[in-house]
């Protein structure tokens, strides 16, 4: 049990071996961000514009240098981002959307299982998700299977599941799925397992070569810091690169043609790889042991101010990550009242809110501060 005074978050922050990254993120003062968003790493865009500008074409040639540039800085982003998931840099590639991913890796994942029509993903992704798996599997001539637990995929027939996509952290709940366990599950099955890390690269413990993982895909804005309009990720073992050939031309790509997927803004490219360069070298297991940390004594803290108000928190029934889910029917006005108290949360439903705790720029006098607000706002919306 954490003790309810200030000065105890206040030595926390003293004693936290990631308290220095903070610097280099673009923070304005005063704003606690718990969107999971950081705002991209340290604004330098000026000089790398200029740097875009004037070395455009070539100084010889006078060939455009744009899609050379990024390459190159999506080449190093991949570097940088392999340890943090638990991959190799050959396995990733960086550029599109999330969702677009999704949509590649799913048609991949189906051409090594030929003949499996299903298509089965769960259904705590996002709608735009939604919208491109049913057009992968339309595309495919298959069919989708939403499902909201791993158990349901028994009912369906044997043998006709292709691919098996989930999100490591449920969003519905913020609880933490245990994907070696799910993927060992959904190979025994003959799928492939596809894992969604947007939620939880950056702040809690991801490897996706001990979990066995087939593919994977990830946004680029949230843990690891790179900012609004940075690229996602996806990622593809080894060990299937071999079925993919090499295609160039018109069509869909698979998610590592010719190692890369459709070209991204290089500066959208080099800021992720900046906010990237911020957790160069941090354990994963640090980033993880602090998010469970801020987690904590956020809850303490609910537990200590909230507990003469209407807020529910839903704790999920497994281990928990890096966000808190809360009900309140008046979460609309609640998240407006935060918002006045320079307090950024996310509002995903019309009763809940969603609160994120990122490990590499949060404070624990953030988490102390964010929670007497809350219970400032509580009042004055009851």
């Amino acid at each position: 049990m954490w003790t309810s005074t200030r000065s105890v978050a206040e030595a926390l922050d003293h004693a936290d071996a990631l308290a220095d990254l903070r610097v280099r993120y673009d923070l304005p003062p005063g704003l606690i961000r718990l969107d999971g968003d950081s705002g991209g790493p340290l604004r330098t865009t000026p000089a790398r514009l200029r740097r875009f500008v004037m070395h455009r074409h070539g100084t010889h040639t006078g060939r455009l240098r744009g899609e050379a540039e990024w390459r190159r800085e999506a080449r190093l982003a991949a570097i940088a981002l392999a340890p943090l998931i638990g991959a190799a840099p050959k396995e990733l590639t960086v550029g599109e959307s999330t969702s677009i991913n999704l949509f590649k890796g799913l048609l991949a994942a189906a051409r090594l299982r030929p003949g499996r029509p299903v298509l089965a993903v769960g259904r705590d992704c996002f709608a735009a998700d939604r919208f491109l798996a049913k057009s992968a599997a339309e595309f495919l001539g298959g069919r989708l299977h939403l499902f909201n637990d791993i158990s349901e995929l028994a009912a369906l027939p044997p043998n006709e599941v292709a691919v098996v996509a989930l999100s490591h952290t449920d969003l519905r709940t913020g609880a933490v799925r245990d994907a070696a366990a799910i993927t060992a599950e959904i190979h025994r099955r003959g799928a492939l397992a596809l894992w969604e890390l947007s939620h939880s690269a950056g702040a809690l413990h991801v490897d996706l070569h001990d979990w066995r993982a087939d593919f994977a895909i990830g946004c680029g804005h949230k843990y690891l810091g790179g900012g609004a309009g940075a690229p996602a990720y996806s990622f593809v073992a080894d060990r299937h690169r071999s079925a993919f050939p090499v295609c160039t031309t018109a069509g869909v790509l698979h998610p590592l043609a010719d190692g890369f997927t459709g070209s991204a803004s290089t500066l959208s490219v080099s800021e992720l790889r900046t906010g990237l360069s911020i957790l160069a070298g941090i354990d994963v297991a640090e980033l993880a042991a602090k998010t469970t940390s801020l987690v904590d004594l956020f809850l303490d803290r609910l537990d200590h101010y909230c507990a003469d108000t209407s807020i529910e928190v839903l704790r999920p029934p497994g281990p928990s990550g890096a966000q808190v889910l809360l009900r309140h029917e008046r979460a609309q006005h609640l998240a407006n009242a935060l918002f006045d108290r320079d307090i950024v949360v996310e509002h995903p439903a019309t009763d809940l809110l969603r609160l994120n705790f990122a490990p590499s720029w949060l404070r624990y006098v953030d988490v102390w501060e964010a929670a007497e607000q809350l219970h400032a706002a509580l009042h004055d919306v009851s």
